[in-house]
């Protein structure tokens, strides 16, 4: 046999292999597999004779462990405790509402469609209806078989009519227990591995779940320490608390109306109190909880504990947590809050020359009706049950995905959808699978780099025709594209961006979290043009006090005028950077009239260069 018959014949041997593999996998029936797993669990009638449960479990995250308490009663009702010592939280569903508690007590309503879509498809897994060959909702395939830790498993794709998730359960090939499954959301996928299976009145439980989150890469361990099936449940233990705790009081009546606040390179500054240190803190709707600065916290007594996973805007980092003590702003006082510590105030002292000492979230914010008036830079915060709107703006439904109102906007009246409403955001973002599945990665714009609690992030700005929300429409919006996959908020797919304070500087904005609605009134500035950077140029502080070149964007007047990524900036025109009021002031200057002049001088590998540049319009 010649070498071409030979590799002919191998050829020939491996299609037979295939196609053999093809035809066992189509030979084997997705649905018999699941039969002989729930028979392997104790069968059919005696898992759903299975009517209510309770367990008791510990549960254990990298840097926190505790406990976890879960009722369940079916059809889909549940009720789950967690217990970290420093973070507490509380789920539930009672049928009726899907309802959380934040890490201080206040009550969620789920109003959020994807949300509610997925809670359907939960409900009716758990009622076994995925093993009904007629169901209209849903669809068994066999996707061949897999080795979880060495155990050889099938593999059952489950997918549903009402959404795009997909799960994947790995029933092993020789007991039938399940040893893996795989829930794939738009925005994530959860690895779960089961151990440890026990019986408990006829059915086997696994008593063990090893659980991975992507793409954040959160790990936690569950280990069930006792199991009760059947027990008697009070339905009521499902419902929302009506009882929920105040942690704070208007030390005037039901409203603290006109305190003062500062809108900075379109981010929200204002003044908190702790005990006799007042400081400055950032307002943010983005936030899921409320943030301080991990030194800060120090500074005040407080020791960070625990560490857990969290999302910034570009990517994810290390959230610890601190009992934060009493605080106020103007006409409010705040009772101990559990607070998330990270390192923020380096970001804002690097970027903008501020010393910034935590971050005003969600567990601030849900408690009000806020009334954000940009260009007054005033805030006015309400009680929700005293509060009505009679106003001349326009009231938008905006559900609440996770902590964030979501809110729909329209872009050059094709990009459609609903975006997350920022106010922690200098400017609006679309989401990077969004951009890329509608092409914006290779449109023209203006290079730049992003901050965000994640850290940075290469962003591109792109001048669009019109952005209409509410009603209400704006000309020539810039709006951020990320130029590379991230793993942080920008890069959920379920919703098309983030909407920031460049837009919502046109209005005064109302926040209203009880009803999860926003009321959008047009502002005093409502569609003022305010100066763009004509520079192509960033600058910040990375150590030692001197002004760096963060960034050239490509085509634009830095890069002609010869700077470059790291240049120390020494002058301009004559004048020492250290004498022209910080970075605040220098971003500025970049935004003066095109045709603006400056000499720039700077500091390359220990050279001084002078350097010419010639402001001009970007877009």
């Amino acid at each position: 046999m010649n070498k071409r018959q030979r590799i002919a014949g191998i050829v020939v041997a491996a299609v037979f292999l295939i196609a053999a593999g093809i035809c066992r996998a189509e030979s084997i029936d997705p649905y018999n597999v699941m039969g002989e797993h729930i028979e392997a669990l104790g069968g059919l009638d005696t898992v759903m004779a299975e009517k209510t449960s309770h367990l008791t479990a510990t549960i254990t995250l990298p840097g926190l462990s505790g406990t976890l308490e879960q009722w369940t009663m079916r059809p889909g009702m549940k009720r789950v405790e967690a217990d970290l010592t420093v973070i507490k939280q509380v789920v539930g569903n009672n049928r009726d509402v899907v309802w959380a508690l934040d890490t201080n007590g206040k009550v969620q309503i789920t109003h959020d469609e994807i949300a509610l879509t997925r809670n359907i498809v939960d409900t009716a897994f758990g009622e076994y209806e995925h093993l009904d060959r007629g169901s209209n909702l849903f669809s068994l395939l066999y996707d061949g078989a897999d080795d979880v830790g060495g155990v050889e498993c099938h593999v059952i794709r489950v997918t549903n009519s009402l959404n795009s998730d997909v799960t994947l359960l790995y029933i092993d090939t020789s007991t039938y227990l399940m040893v893996k499954q795989s829930d794939i959301h738009p925005d994530g996928v959860s690895h779960c591995v089961f151990s440890d299976y026990r019986e408990i009145d006829g059915v086997l439980h696994a008593f063990s779940a090893e659980t991975e989150i992507l793409p954040i890469g959160q790990k936690h361990i569950v280990v069930t320490t006792d199991y009760e099936a059947n027990p008697e449940i009070d339905p009521s233990i499902f419902d929302p608390p009506s009882d929920e705790i105040c942690d704070y009081v208007f030390t005037h009546g039901t409203s603290s109306e006109n305190v003062s606040m500062r809108l900075i390179e379109n981010h929200i500054y204002m003044d908190v109190t702790i005990g006799c240190s007042e400081s400055t803190w950032v307002l943010d709707t983005g936030a899921s909880m409320t943030v301080i600065d991990e030194t800060y916290a120090r500074k005040l007594g407080l020791e960070p504990e625990g560490s857990v996973k969290g999302g910034g805007a570009g990517n994810t980092l290390e959230v610890s947590f601190v009992d934060l003590p009493p605080f106020s702003i103007q006409g409010i006082e705040f009772g101990e809050q559990t607070a998330a510590a990270i390192d923020i105030a380096g970001l804002f002292e690097q970027t903008g020359d501020l010393e910034v000492a935590g971050i005003l979230g969600y567990d601030f914010l849900s408690r009000f009706v806020t009334r954000v008036d940009y260009a007054n830079e005033l805030l006015s915060f309400y009680a929700p049950s005293s509060f009505t709107y009679d106003g001349p703006g326009v009231t938008i439904d905006a559900p609440l995905s996770g902590n964030t109102f979501t809110i729909p906007m329209s872009v050059d009246g094709i990009y459609t959808g609903r975006w997350s409403l920022d106010l922690g955001a200098n400017g609006e973002t679309f989401h990077y699978p969004y951009a890329e599945a509608n092409g914006m990665l290779d449109r023209d714009g203006v290079d730049r780099v992003g901050f965000g609690a994640g850290g940075a992030f290469a962003v591109r700005g792109i001048q669009f025709e019109t952005v209409e929300l509410g009603g209400y429409v704006l000309d020539e919006p810039i709006i951020g594209v990320p130029t590379s996959e991230l793993k942080g908020a920008f890069s959920r797919s379920e919703l098309i961006g983030n909407l920031g304070n460049r837009t919502l500087r046109n209005f005064v904005v109302y926040l209203d979290y009880e009803r999860q609605q926003v009321v959008l009134e047009k502002g005093d500035d409502y569609a003022r043009k305010f100066p763009p950077d004509r520079s192509g140029l960033q600058l910040w502080r990375p150590e030692g006090g001197v002004v760096v070149v963060l960034s050239v964007s490509r085509g634009t007047p830095a890069e002609r005028a010869g700077l470059r990524e790291g240049d120390t900036v020494v002058t301009i025109n004559g004048i020492g950077v250290e004498h022209l009021d910080g970075l605040l002031a220098l971003r500025e200057l970049m935004r003066a009239d095109p045709g603006t002049k400056y000499d720039i001088g700077i500091l390359r590998d220990g050279k001084h260069k002078k350097l010419k540049l010639k402001l001009e319009d970007l877009f």
